[in-house]
C-alpha cells in the first residue's frame, strides 16, 4: 500500500510557519517534535520561537507553614499543564523563567520533565552553623542550560545573653568581626552544562554590607527571594540588603535597601521583577501602607527610586469564590499521588476585563481595614502587586489605577486546624511557564 503523503511538504516555509503560529504553546511544542522540517521552521522564525518563552503568568506557588507541599493559586483556563501531580507532593524552593527548583530536582511543569541534581559536595567554605539558600538561574532566550546557586546565610546569633546561659551558636570572634560578604566570595554553583557542582569566585566591588556580628541578629528563616535580570542575580540577604552577582565577569555589588527600611524593624518586604526591572515591595505601618521601589542602574550608579507610596484602603471582606482557585494539593495529597495524570490550569492570556471583579479603593464607601495583609508577589509583566488577606483571600493591587481585585480564596482546607496560631505564608513564587524543552 502506498504510504500516505505528507501534504505539508507542498507548503512554502512561510505559509507553514503562519499555520504553526496559530497554535497554542503546548501544541506548538508538540509540533516541533514531529519532524526535523517542522523543528527547523519553528527555530528559524523568531516569532514562533518567542511563543515558547515565559511571557505570561500562570499563577502563584505558595508555601504555607506546617504544610509539606506547595499550593498553586491560579485562574482556571481551558489550557492545561501536564505532569504536575507527582512533583507537587513536595515544596517549591525557587522559580526562574519557567523552571522550578525542588529540594534536589529541577522541573519544568508544562513540559512534564524533571532532572535530579547530583549530591552536593561537603560544605567546607563556611563555619559549621552557616547554611545555604538555593537559587535557580535560567534564561531560555539565551540558552537551555540552567544553574543553581547556593548562597550562604549568616545564622542568628543572640549576642545579649546572661553569663550563665549557653549560646545557641558559637562562632569564632574573628569571624564575628569580619566583613560580610567577604571581598572574595566563593560560592557553590551547579551547572546543567557539565552536570557538576563547582566553586565560583565573585569579587566584591564597593563596600560590604557590614560585619557578621551586626548582620547576625535577624532570626527569620523564611525564604529570601531572588531575581534574575539582564545577566545578573539579585539576592535578598541579611538586614534587607541586596547582593547583585554579575555572572559574566565574576563580580558582585552590595546594594543598600530603600530608605524606608531604616526606620522599620521588621517590615514585610519582597524582591521581585516586573516591566521596569528589579522591584522592592514593602508593607509598612503594620501592613497599612504599600511602597514599591524600582532599582535604577543607569550610568553604573545603583539607587532605589520610589514609584508608589500609598495607604491601603481595603474594602470589606469578600466571601464569594472569586476568579482564582487553589489546587488544595495538601488536602488531596493521596488523590494526587494516585493519579499522576492530574493537571493544573494555566492562563494563556492573563488579562482582567471584568469591571465586576475590580474594587475602586478611592470610591469605596467603607474604607476600614480588615485583618492582616502580606505581600504575595509582583506581577512579572504588569504594574501589579499580589497581596494576601488574613491568609484567606488573594488580592491584586493595580499600581496605576489604585484598584483592587479580589482573586478568591487561597487558604488550604482545614489549614486553621492544622497550623493554628502558627499559620503563615513562608514563601511564594509567581510562575511563568516556559515551553522550551
Amino acid at each position: 500500500m502506498e504510504q500516505e503523503r505528507d501534504h505539508t511538504k507542498l507548503l512554502p516555509d512561510d505559509v507553514l510557519a503562519g499555520v504553526l503560529g496559530r497554535l497554542d504553546p503546548r501544541s506548538l511544542a508538540t509540533s516541533r517534535c514531529i519532524c526535523k522540517t517542522w523543528r527547523d521552521i519553528i527555530d528559524a522564525h523568531p516569532a514562533l520561537h518567542a511563543i515558547f518563552l515565559p511571557n505570561s503568568l500562570a499563577g502563584i506557588f505558595i508555601n504555607f507553614n506546617e504544610l509539606g507541599c506547595s499550593e498553586f493559586f491560579s485562574r482556571p483556563s481551558p489550557m492545561k499543564v501536564v505532569g504536575v501531580g507527582e512533583w507537587l507532593t513536595c515544596r517549591v524552593k525557587d522559580h526562574c523563567n519557567g523552571l522550578v527548583l525542588l529540594y534536589d530536582t529541577v522541573a519544568n511543569p508544562v513540559r512534564g520533565w524533571e532532572e535530579p541534581l547530583p549530591p552536593r559536595p561537603p560544605q567546607s567554605l563556611w563555619p559549621e552553623w552557616f547554611f545555604e539558600d538555593s537559587y535557580l538561574v535560567f534564561d531560555p532566550s539565551v540558552s537551555s542550560d540552567y544553574h543553581v546557586f547556593l548562597i550562604p546565610r549568616i545564622p542568628y546569633i543572640e549576642l545579649d545573653i546572661e553569663p550563665f546561659e549557653e549560646p545557641v551558636v558559637e562562632i569564632d570572634p574573628v569571624v564575628l568581626e569580619s566583613e560580610w560578604p567577604p571581598t572574595s566570595w566563593t560560592l557553590r554553583v551547579f551547572s546543567s552544562l557539565n552536570g557538576q557542582w563547582e566553586e565560583r569566585i565573585f569579587i566584591r566591588q564597593g563596600e560590604a554590607a557590614g560585619i557578621v556580628a551586626d548582620l547576625a541578629t535577624e532570626g527569620s528563616l523564611d525564604k529570601r527571594h531572588a531575581v534574575y535580570w539582564c545577566g545578573a542575580l539579585y539576592v535578598h540577604c541579611e538586614k534587607k540588603f541586596v547582593v547583585r552577582l554579575s555572572l559574566s565577569d565574576g563580580t558582585y555589588h552590595v546594594i543598600k535597601p530603600p530608605k524606608s527600611l531604616e526606620s522599620e524593624s521588621s517590615p514585610d518586604c519582597y524582591l521581585g521583577k516586573s516591566k521596569k526591572g528589579v522591584y522592592y515591595a514593602l508593607l509598612l505601618e503594620n501592613g497599612c501602607k504599600l511602597q514599591v521601589w524600582v532599582l535604577n542602574e543607569s550610568h553604573g550608579h545603583r539607587e532605589w527610586i520610589l514609584e508608589h507610596d500609598r495607604v491601603l484602603n481595603l474594602p470589606p471582606l469578600c466571601l464569594n469564590n472569586g476568579p482564582w482557585i487553589l489546587e488544595d494539593v495538601n488536602y488531596n495529597e493521596e488523590k494526587y499521588i494516585e493519579h499522576h495524570d492530574e493537571s493544573i490550569t494555566i492562563e494563556e492570556d492573563f488579562e482582567w476585563n471584568s469591571d465586576n471583579d475590580v474594587l475602586d479603593t478611592e470610591d469605596t464607601i467603607n474604607k476600614r481595614r480588615y485583618g492582616c495583609i502580606s505581600i504575595l508577589g509582583i506581577h512579572p509583566f504588569k504594574e501589579m502587586v499580589f497581596l494576601s488577606r488574613n491568609l484567606g483571600r488573594g488580592l491584586a493591587y493595580h499600581l496605576n489605577t489604585l484598584k483592587i481585585e479580589d482573586l478568591g480564596n487561597l487558604c488550604p482546607k482545614d489549614y486553621d486546624h492544622i497550623a493554628g496560631q502558627r499559620g503563615r505564608i513562608e514563601a511564594y513564587f509567581p510562575y511563568t511557564p516556559c515551553w522550551m524543552k
